[in-house]
């Protein structure tokens, strides 16, 4: 009974760790490590480092959420390097950086808009790399979110040509709340969410 007792708070603890440690704030965004054993593998074969060319508040976004994802996704830490210097880079730049000019991207980008992208399998400086470039910094930024998106549903990331961009300018969730919580024809009552409450406020649930 004593060590049944001793034991006893340390549970507690642990439970308590458990159910606060997901608040639902990472929606989609959770990069879990990737569950197929033999994916996880091959990904984990495939991505070596990564490099993001440039310093800007964009650029500095998607090294934060790369650095993030793949650190989870692959269960281990990928490093960001600074130059073409491994097989397994994942670059993300925009066309017009050095780095990719021996790839003669403007036919691939040119129809791609300032939120287009593209992500290719290519070599680069004689290394096998993956590229996710666009004309505009924010569109490489949709491409880093694809391109985490591939590992997360578990697709290949063999032999890559996708080329994405948007089809209408404005993209937008016709959502009927109020910031009071009332709601447009809520004949419900009010919102499910605290908007009157944010951005300080983290609902327990």
């Amino acid at each position: 009974m004593k060590k049944i007792m001793s034991v006893l708070p340390a549970l507690l603890v642990f439970s308590a760790s458990c159910v606060f440690a997901e608040d639902g704030y990472r929606l989609w965004l959770r990069y879990d490590k990737v569950s197929n054993a033999q994916l996880l593998k091959s990904y984990q074969q495939s991505i070596k480092a990564w490099l993001v060319d440039g310093s800007s508040p964009t650029m500095s976004i998607i090294k934060k959420e790369i650095n993030l994802g793949l650190s989870g996704l692959l269960g281990f830490n990928v490093p960001a390097v600074s130059s073409l210097s491994t097989d397994g880079l994942v670059i993300f730049a925009t066309g017009n950086s050095m780095l990719l000019s021996s790839l003669n991207l403007d036919e691939k980008l040119e129809n791609a808009g300032d939120e287009g992208y593209i992500i290719l399998s290519a070599t680069v400086n004689k290394k096998k790399a993956i590229v996710v470039a666009a004309n505009k910094e924010v569109g490489v930024l949709y491409g880093a979110f694809h391109f985490l998106r591939l590992l997360q549903t578990e697709e290949s990331v063999s032999n890559l040509s996708i080329q994405s961009s948007p089809r209408i300018k404005l993209r937008l969730l016709n959502h009927w709340d109020n910031l009071d919580r009332t709601v447009e024809r809520g004949y419900a009552g009010f919102s499910l969410w605290d908007w009157h409450r944010l951005p300080g406020y983290i609902d327990a649930r």
